[in-house]
Formats: C-alpha cells, structure tokens, sequence
C-alpha cells in the first residue's frame, strides 16, 4: 500500500479536527465518526468553491445530492484529540454521480488511518429523481479532485496502492 505521504497529483487535501467527544471507551475515534470527518470535509471543500447553502437555499442546483453508497476500511486508530486530513480523488464521474475515493490520514501524513469511497448521485427537486451535473460542477469537480480514472491511464483510487 502506498503511504500517506505519498500524496498524488490530483488529490485535495481538506483538515479535519477529531473532539473529545468522538472518542470511544478506550479514547480512539469512533468507527462513527469517520464518516463525519469524511462529509464535513467535503462540505467545506464544496462551500469555499460557492456550492452550499445561504438562509436554507442552495446556492446551486448541484448542491442537492444524495449519498448512494460509503465504503470505510479502517487501517489504523486515530488516538485521542487533534488534527488529521482527509484527501479525495475523484475516482468516477459519472452523468447524474460521483464516486470519491479517500482516505483519512494523520496530520503529517505518515498515518493511513481509514479509507474508502463515497458516491453521491445528484438530485432535481422538483422531481426528486436524478440530474445531470451541470458542466460547470463538472469542470470544477475534476479542477478539485482530479480527473476521473476513466479520463487517465490510471485505474486504482491512489497510486501505488493495492486491490483488496
């Protein structure tokens, strides 16, 4: 498996602060937590790009999504408080989704403390079925978290890192 720090071209790296209340009995975060580390990551990312919402409504039509599926393998404990980053790659950019492959890593790098994927699939609210991801939201995706593998030669979630 590749380390952490071994970040690749195209991954978008996004701080992430583990609280005292995360922590379980034996003060590690909580496997439920990781999730949270996970969206509250992309959220911010999203946010600072203009994609969010203001007094309850979004601020692009692209902002309304849902969470299709998540995957975590968890690698090593995050123990106690502080400071850890969360890094994307896009991994496929679809139509109407994206799947994100990430991994949450120690501050320095050094730790590979989760991984996984996320796909989200983009949501009309008039009708609540799929729609497509407007150009622009696409541009910026892949500006963000790099082309899809089906753009490049590349077809793992990180480079260098091995199938299960």
């Amino acid at each position: 498996m590749v380390s952490a720090s071994e970040v690749a071209v195209a991954e978008c790296v996004e701080p992430a602060e583990v609280h005292l209340d995360d922590l379980d009995f034996m003060g590690n975060l909580h496997n439920c937590r990781y999730p949270l580390l996970v969206e509250r990551a992309l959220v911010r990312i999203w946010a600072r790009a203009g994609y969010s919402f203001v007094d309850g409504v979004p601020t692009h039509p692209d902002v309304v999504h849902v969470v299709l599926e998540q995957t975590f393998r968890y690698r090593s404990p995050i123990r106690g408080v502080g400071r850890v980053n969360v890094c994307f790659r896009m991994q496929r950019l679809g139509r109407s989704s994206m799947v994100y492959a990430f991994r949450v890593v120690s501050e320095d790098g050094q730790t590979v403390h989760a991984e996984g994927t996320r796909a989200e699939v983009n949501v009309d609210m008039a009708s609540l079925g799929s729609a497509p991801w407007a150009e622009e939201t696409r541009d910026l995706a892949t500006k963000l978290f790099g082309p899809s593998p089906e753009d490049t030669t590349e077809s793992r979630p990180f480079a260098g890192q091995r199938q299960p």
